[in-house]
């Protein structure tokens, strides 16, 4: 199955980035319970590129399914590295992959129209920063939130919104993630999202602007007042887009 529902708040959370390994005796491994993207071999056949651990992984499971690149996916990832096989690229390591959920993968919507920042609460967000990952065409920042469930007809939704044209001169730009929780009920459900970031031409200081209950989260934020609260972020211009 390409999309798996969660039926806990925590469950999606409470094993991010639990990494571990065994050297000795002969074991050298790897088990990571992480985001990571799809990619293509020139083939055409998946991997997923993991997060932060900074290894290319597939599976059957992962290559039989119908995944288009720069899909974000969550899943448990195990490797042996002492027993690879044939492998389908050089650093594209055999693994076992459980557990796999496929989540958004959305781009920043500019927006001029906005001119203040008007947006639900989100519950909290959840475990981690929100992370920037530089990929091969594109810049994606990553959060990990709760949302209210609703009661019936359509989801709420997140998006990224660029109120203003970039200020180049500055090199700062400031984004607003607005929630719109629509006919929400008590219930939550966990997830992850992630936007697509504007390819800027320079080096940029970016803050977005988030609103959410910041005393049921683990997350500490720069700056903010009662209604509202910013993160910052370095967005550093890839070599390769030079």
């Amino acid at each position: 199955m390409k999309v798996l529902k969660f039926v806990s708040v925590l469950c999606l959370f409470c094993g991010m980035l639990s990494l571990s390994s065994c050297l000795g005796d002969g074991g050298n491994t790897l088990s990571v319970y992480s985001t990571g993207s799809i990619f293509k071999t020139e083939t055409g056949t998946s991997y997923m590129y993991i997060d932060r651990a900074g290894i290319s992984v597939t599976s059957a499971e992962l290559q039989s399914e119908d995944f288009s690149e720069g899909d974000r996916l969550l899943a448990s990832t195990t490797v042996d590295f002492d027993n690879q096989g044939t492998q389908l690229a050089s650093y594209i390591y055999n693994a076992t992959i459980s557990g796999i959920h496929q989540f958004d993968c959305v781009d920043c919507i500019s927006d001029p129209s906005v001119s203040t920042f008007v947006s639900d609460t989100l519950p909290t967000l959840y475990t981690i920063e929100p992370f920037i990952n530089y990929r091969i065409d594109d810049t994606i920042l990553t959060f990990a939130y709760i949302k209210y469930d609703v009661e019936s007809g359509e989801d709420g939704s997140l998006k990224l919104v660029q109120p203003k044209a970039y200020n180049a001169e500055a090199k700062t730009d400031t984004l607003y993630l607005v929630y719109d929780k629509k006919n929400a009920k008590n219930s939550k459900t966990s997830d992850y999202i992630s936007f697509k970031l504007p390819q800027y031409p320079l080096d940029t200081d970016i803050n977005v602007v988030i609103r959410y209950h910041a005393e049921t989260s683990n997350i500490t934020t720069l700056s903010g007042d009662e209604t509202s609260k910013y993160f910052s972020f370095t967005y550093n211009r890839p070599e390769s887009l030079n």
